[in-house]
């Protein structure tokens, strides 16, 4: 029980400041970290990395996609060397992998019409546990303080401006229209390929000093969990970039384990996230959905309570909110997705009886004409 509520304090304010998260199936392969991931084009690819808590280093090469429209796993062609710490980027719908631990700059491009692994110029960098980003038609790999513009259409890397600063292992990238942005401890720098300038942007004011993944929704920035100062100090914030106007935002903390080295991508409007350790290796995986952020849902006045909840919650609207719906629903569903009850929200004022639920987190969700108009996590402790 104590093991419970202490999550349940983690986990208090993370609804209201951001979207939903939502667990989605495990990864294919085993627990990892120091995996690597990409986006191409509709779905996610995700695969090697290593495990070495018994002292003997495991590395693999098993790749995985991911499919967002039915939220499943498939086993794709293996990656042609077991490793980790590998760098990836996606041009167009290939995805270029390639350094890490036992390569050099050897890079190979995964094709996933025909599953095929093929190699490409060598990279003039020896990147491993560095991050690359693409911007327009061209990846960037960054190495320390040096980064190269690779082209697909020429097979050739090009060296560009060097960073005023050098970037630790473990750091973060991520690239918002015309701009790649890169984050080492509390160094931020946006770079412009253009331009083939480096720009501070506002210090990183979160706890996380490396080993976090990020990934890109909506103009903005996303930085997951990581860890503070030494390795074992693993953290779950979550923060947003948004380059507009040179700001972070705390946008909560992640539900799930706390973690470092893990991957994450982002399909259409969606981030994914998942693998990484805190002394164990994971391979959960999550969804971040922003839709619970709009201002549609956020102006909806709703109390919900008693939460954390033992054998019921309360739901109360304003009157005329609540009016305003139409055919208005009440959904309850676990972290997996699952529907739990759904019923037709008949009156502003009503209960919901969970006495019959296992303990746990939950989604409550208020919905209009089919839509969500707000969610807010339940959690149950009986």
């Amino acid at each position: 029980m104590i093991k419970l509520v202490t999550v349940l304090i983690f986990l208090s304010s993370f609804q209201i400041l951001a979207g939903t998260w939502m667990q989605r199936p495990s990864f294919g392969g085993v627990g990892r970290h120091r995996a690597t991931g990409v986006a191409i084009f509709n779905k996610g690819y995700m695969g090697l990395g290593h495990v070495n808590g018994t002292g003997v280093d495991i590395s693999y090469k098993d790749w995985w996609e991911y499919d967002p429209a039915s939220a499943s796993w498939t086993q794709k062609a293996d990656y042609p060397v077991a490793i980790h710490g590998a760098i990836a980027f996606s041009v167009g719908k290939k995805g270029y992998v390639g350094g890490g631990s036992y390569l050099n700059g050897e890079f190979y491009c995964f094709d996933p019409q025909t599953n095929t692994w093929t190699p490409i110029a060598p990279c003039p960098l020896n990147p491993q546990d560095h991050q690359a980003f693409t911007i327009g038609g061209k990846g960037y790999v960054y190495m320390f303080s040096e980064i190269v513009e690779y082209d697909p259409l020429s097979d050739s890397w090009t060296q560009k401006a060097d960073a005023p600063v050098s970037f630790s292992s473990w750091s973060s990238a991520f690239s918002v229209g015309s701009s790649g942005f890169v984050k080492s401890g509390s160094n931020f720098l946006e770079f412009k390929p253009a331009q083939n300038v480096w720009i501070p942007r506002a210090q990183f004011p979160g706890l996380m000093s490396n080993g976090s993944a990020a990934f890109t929704l909506e103009d903005k920035g996303y930085l997951t969990c990581g860890f503070s100062g030494g390795l074992s100090n693993v953290v779950n914030e979550v923060w947003s970039f948004n380059p507009a106007n040179n700001t972070w935002t705390n946008e909560g903390e992640f539900p799930g384990t706390s973690r470092r080295f893990p991957v994450a991508f982002a399909i259409g409007n969606k981030g994914y996230f998942g693998t990484g350790t805190n002394g164990v290796n994971l391979n959960d995986f999550w969804e971040f959905d922003l839709r619970d952020l709009s201002t549609e849902e956020l102006e909806l006045n709703v109390v919900m309570y008693p939460n954390p909840a033992m054998d019921h919650v309360k739901v109360e609207l304003d009157k005329s909110h609540f009016l305003s719906l139409r055919d208005p629903e009440l959904q309850l569903t676990d972290v997996f997705g699952r529907n739990v009850s759904r019923s037709l929200l008949v009156e502003n004022n009503t209960r919901l009886e969970l006495a019959e639920l296992p303990e746990g987190v939950y989604f409550l969700r208020i919905l209009s004409d089919g839509e969500t108009r707000i969610c807010r996590t339940i959690f149950i402790n009986h």
